[in-house]
């Protein structure tokens, strides 16, 4: 297989052309590394092919590992280290010596977030479903929706037209009754008292019955919704209106049990806009939430309160819960897992030949020291576990050739020789 890919920088372009390469590792390296160079001088090698022997870890029980002990070269210089010559002739014009670093690498494994997403809305603490008390046809509706009424505010009438005259009767009974307890003699005088009570309770009980032909609000808040139209004939108990308070919103979002306890404050995102909102109480979680349970230990339910006095949110604006993810999401090591200088995670990938700073969301636990991240990685990606000296976002990488490395390269300082892998290297 021929390879010749190239690599730019500070505008000199790097050829890639490799001689074969055996490596072996010993039984007790139980990860797979990768080792890269990091040459001062710009490359050019002859054609030749390169045989790798690829390790990869034993069947993970979530994602699998693979990795080479592949020694990578930087384009950094400006001056070639060998001439036109193959490789396997092993002619050198000029050369100087490149520095290794060993790259501990990591296939991801890629879970779509869409198996993760719950469609989430806020709605309003307090809300409630106007009904009909009585039959009747829709005679008028004073609010239309959208509007906002106060207190007792007449919503929707009725036609109470049966109601009304049923009120005049008794009112008319209650002249005459009075009338009775004004001309009764004293032998007669109580049972006109009855007579005067009897209409009186008539009365109030017609005024009743003609108040429940009109529909109010029994608080203040926004008519959201209007179900009926002026003419309509509904059944007592049938829905007319929706009305809503909307200075308090609530929603129930996932959340993890052991950071979000009762009481607590934790941010949301409201159609892409940050918000405080309050941990009301825990719920057990409901099945729609069952894949979360794979990215944090202790999932639970929130009822999560947001304060919206200044009226700037509405019922049915789209919630995201920072928990769930909006990228992809791959288990990773925790040690692959760095900060930025602005205090958000990222992890380094390795991506087409060059060290790439992934910004990333942090989940749970994946299990023995990995941790779930959700980020834009790309399906040929290799998450940089550990390296033996820093790398910057945007370098390239090669592969170091056998004949490289026989030439003379020169090893960097490694930090953590402590606690990689003993490595034999044929070729080396």
């Amino acid at each position: 297989m021929q390879l010749s890919p190239e690599l730019h920088r500070g505008g000199k372009p790097l050829t890639l052309l490799v001689a074969p390469l055996n490596l072996t590792l010993s039984e007790s390296a139980n990860v797979p590394f990768a080792r890269t160079t990091l040459p001062s001088e710009e490359t050019s090698l002859g054609s030749a092919r390169m045989s790798l022997f690829a390790w990869t870890r034993g069947p993970h029980w979530r994602w699998s590992l693979s990795g080479l002990i592949v020694v990578f070269a930087l384009g950094l210089g400006h001056r070639h280290l060998w001439g036109q010559g193959t490789a396997a002739e092993g002619t050198q014009k000029s050369a100087s010596p490149v520095q290794q670093v060993i790259v501990r690498r990591e296939a991801v494994q890629l879970l779509p977030p869409e198996g993760y997403r719950v469609r989430l809305a806020l709605q309003a603490s307090k809300a409630i479903d106007l009904v009909a008390p009585v039959d009747g046809m829709v005679r008028v509706i004073s609010a239309r929706q959208g509007d906002s009424v106060r207190e007792k505010t007449e919503v929707i009438r009725l036609d109470d037209t049966r109601q009304q005259l049923v009120v005049k009767r008794a009112e008319a009974r209650l002249k005459g009754a009075q009338l009775e307890k004004q001309q009764a003699d004293a032998a007669k005088s109580a049972l006109a008292e009855a007579h005067l009570e009897e209409a009186q309770a008539e009365l109030a009980l017609a005024t009743y019955d003609a108040e429940q032909a009109v529909v109010r609000a029994p608080f203040g808040g926004t008519i959201e919704r209007l179900l009926v139209v002026e003419g309509e004939f509904v059944k007592a108990g049938q829905r007319l209106a929706r009305l809503v308070d909307p200075v308090q919103l609530q929603v129930e979002a996932p959340v993890d049990r052991a950071n979000s306890p009762s009481g607590s404050s934790l941010e949301i995102l409201v159609e892409g806009s940050a918000v405080p909102a309050r941990v009301a109480a825990l719920l057990p979680l409901e099945d729609r939430f069952a894949a979360v349970s794979q990215l944090v230990e202790s999932p639970a339910q929130a009822l999560l309160i947001v304060d919206n006095a200044g009226a700037k949110l509405r019922p049915g604006q789209t919630v995201q819960s920072l928990l769930l993810p909006r990228d992809p999401v791959t288990p990773v090591s925790a040690a692959a897992v760095g900060n930025q200088p602005d205090g958000t995670r990222r992890v380094q990938v390795l991506r087409d030949g060059v060290v790439r700073n992934l910004p990333v969301q942090v989940h749970g636990r994946a299990g023995g020291d990995a941790v779930y991240v959700s980020g834009r990685f790309g399906a040929g990606d290799e998450v940089i576990v550990s390296t033996t000296r820093e790398l910057a976002d945007g370098t390239p990488l090669r592969a170091l050739t056998s004949l490289e490395s026989a030439s003379g390269t020169k090893s960097a300082p490694d930090s953590n020789a402590k606690k990689k892998p003993t490595t034999t290297n044929s070729g080396f």
